[in-house]
């Protein structure tokens, strides 16, 4: 099967109609609420994005409503546009754990950018969750993709990246870099998807690309060795050599003090922990 024949899901209408009422002078949350709460599952996804603990809520949003007043609709739209991606999905073999472990590292891409860098924190959620939807359009699409990940998952992006393209024709960075510009996500969000294979070598300068990507690529390694959901579900430890090399890389690029990010992530992880005990 060629990169050209695989089949990409839709951006969903509701996205489209969505986006409508957004430009609107005045958008009326009454009717952006109703037309989410008519995919019943989207809006489930909806309200548990909301009320991640990395979204840094006080108190849980009960319904979308209470979510624009207290995140506002940029913010909020950018969780349902992460909904949607996980709804496109639902026939898919991979299991819950693959998509919690993307809405974690979105959230982390998102404090982060917030905290370290100038790139819009909607932007740095919308990275972390298409970073690994290729994955999903693979799985779907090759009876032995499934397999192949579980015999090679452990490897670097960049190997990764050339067995598949061995095996497959394509790889699941490119994938998820077609749907991130179907869905009309922002250049930087498809093109850090696309160069994932890249990030070393893009962090160090040994390669080049424009500033936006790089940082995007920066925060969104941090983000996986922050992540527990990630790591724990990829089988992957903090003190890793090749984790700790990615996060020396970004952390030099973003001139990040190392001892500095090792106790705000400790920070970080605490309250993240508190939340989900509360």
């Amino acid at each position: 099967m060629s990169e050209s024949s695989l089949v990409i899901p839709l951006r969903p209408s509701v996205l489209i109609s969505l986006q409508g009422l957004m430009q609107e002078a005045e958008p009326d949350i009454g009717k952006i609420a109703q037309l989410i709460k008519e995919d019943l599952a989207l809006y489930t996804l909806v309200l548990s994005a909301v009320n991640s603990p990395w979204m840094g809520l006080a108190q849980p949003a009960a319904s979308v409503e209470q979510a624009v007043m207290l995140m506002g609709l940029n913010r909020v739209y950018t969780l349902i546009q992460a909904a949607a991606i996980r709804n496109s999905f639902s026939d898919c073999k991979l299991p819950e754990s693959f998509w919690s472990a993307a809405i974690d590292v979105a959230g982390v891409c998102s404090t982060l950018a917030n905290r370290y860098t100038g790139i819009d924190r909607n932007s740095a959620y919308c990275t972390g969750m298409m970073h690994n939807a290729g994955l999903a359009i693979m799985t779907d699409q090759h009876e032995d993709f499934a397999g192949f990940l579980k015999k090679h998952a452990h490897l670097d992006a960049d190997e990764m990246c050339v067995r598949e393209r061995d095996l497959f024709d394509t790889d699941h960075f490119l994938q998820g870099a077609l749907m991130a510009k179907k869905w009309n996500f922002d250049d930087d969000v498809i093109l850090a998807g696309r160069y994932q294979p890249l990030t070393k070598k893009l962090l160090s300068g040994e390669k080049s690309m424009k500033e936006g990507v790089c940082t995007q690529l920066a925060i969104l390694t941090l983000a996986k060795s922050i992540s527990s959901q990630f790591r724990r579900y990829w089988a992957i430890s903090a003190t890793d050599d090749t984790v700790i090399a990615a996060t020396g890389a970004a952390l030099d690029y973003l001139h990040i003090n190392h001892t500095e990010f090792a106790e705000v992530r400790e920070d970080m992880l605490e309250g993240y922990f508190d939340k989900i005990s509360a």
